[in-house]
């Protein structure tokens, strides 16, 4: 209730009490001026609450994280007696501020076309567009309202994509004996040919070659190229509010540029989410990105494992893998240790870390990776990065 209403409620029950006293017919003739008034005001706010027609539409359902989208939508209401204001409240996809109010002047029976501009700061799919109308009477005695959010569109924010060099991945022996990447298949023979200087002799084909009286290789079908497996922490992040969103858009965007560049380079990728709902994304060229973004774009920071169980799971699955990315926004010295034994393996190594930390003891950590031959890319959440956008990543 209104402390205009309640004003005059209260002048209402105070004249009926002195018409009752006096019996006055001022009074009554007031009391009843004032029912009248009361009853205009509830006809109005109701016939036009229900009487209201909107459509909306948007100009764009998927924008990039950063951008803006228009929302373009048209009312019009079938009630002629005169009205105070029509509040619509609006749902965006804005963390500071999710709902949004528009105050509007709308005649009787003349649709009037409106449109609103929406930020989009952080990524993810949100539902847009008008959730709920109020009324209110030429007097401002009244304020009704109903929802309407069965006209919610659905907007999907993607993450930004940066232009990142890629990490060249051998495509020969790289490591010990035991974890040896083999460029060719072994399995699958293709073809005989003379013997060459250099050729080892367990390839050489020995029936062949005494039929034949001369030396007799076989040649085997090139292996596919190595994978490159990128592994995101996808557990909750140490931050609440705006900052948590910063951090979970920096994870989202690192994924995506290190997806693309390895994929552009001709690298295939697997890229395993262990959220709540786990699942695992892989391409093998950039024609296939748009899979990782929109997985990316959906994906909840909700798993219920930390990210040292997650690698230990991922290292029971290596064969073909010839580079490793993880990316996390914690770094800690068991993380640490286990991307130097990934690093042993034979495979290329590379650690996104998502902070802006300049601790002394963080620092160390990462020299010391470095120096062990392992690739580091700190991200500063709250800074943009120098590399490039990409204007159309998925071509």
């Amino acid at each position: 209730m209104s402390g205009r209403l309640a004003a005059f409620l209260l002048a209402a029950v105070t004249l009926l009490v002195v018409a009752l006293s006096t019996g006055g017919a001022i009074y009554y003739l007031i009391l009843g001026m004032m029912f009248f008034m009361f009853l205009f005001a509830l006809l109005s706010s109701l016939v036009a609450l229900y009487s209201f027609q909107f459509k909306m539409d948007s100009l764009q359902s998927r924008v990039t994280r950063g951008d803006s989208v228009t929302l373009r939508f048209s009312v019009r209401h079938l009630c002629p007696i005169p009205l105070g204001c029509i509040r619509l409240q609006l749902s965006q996809p804005d963390n500071q501020s999710p709902v949004g109010e528009i105050e509007l002047s709308v005649p009787p029976f003349k649709p009037r076309t409106f449109e609103r501009s929406l930020n989009c700061p952080h990524r993810g799919q949100y539902l847009v567009g008008i959730n709920r109308l109020e009324v209110n009477d030429v007097f401002g005695l009244l304020c009704v309202s109903r929802k309407l959010n069965r006209q919610l569109l659905t907007l999907e924010v993607l993450p930004k994509v940066k232009r990142l060099s890629r990490m060249d991945l051998a495509s020969g022996d790289s490591g010990p004996e035991i974890f040896a990447r083999k460029t060719e298949d072994t399995a699958s023979p293709s073809d005989i040919r003379n013997y060459q200087d250099g050729d080892m002799l367990k390839r050489v084909h020995w029936k062949l070659t005494m039929r034949r009286r001369e030396l007799m290789v076989r040649t085997y079908e090139e292996a596919p190229r190595p994978d490159t497996l990128i592994l995101l922490d996808c557990s909750p992040v140490n931050a609440s509010g705006d900052q948590a969103l910063c951090m979970e858009d920096a994870l989202c965007e690192t994924a995506c540029s290190v997806a693309l560049s390895q994929l552009r380079a001709g690298y295939p990728v697997r890229m395993p989410l262990l959220s709540a709902q786990p699942t695992e994304i892989s391409g093998q060229s950039s024609a296939e990105f748009g899979r990782f973004l929109n997985a990316l774009t959906a994906l909840s920071f909700d798993g219920e494992y930390p990210f040292e169980q997650v690698i230990t799971l991922e290292m029971r699955r290596l064969q073909r893998t010839g580079g490793i990315v993880l990316i996390t926004a914690r770094l800690t010295m068991r993380i640490a240790d286990m991307a130097l034994q990934l690093h042993r393996s034979g495979a290329q190594v590379c650690v996104c870390w998502i902070t802006e930390t300049r601790r002394a003891q963080a620092l160390e950590l990462l020299t010391r990776l470095e120096l062990q031959g392992i690739q580091i890319r700190r991200v500063n959440p709250w800074i943009a990065p120098a590399a490039t956008p990409e204007r159309n990543p998925i071509s």
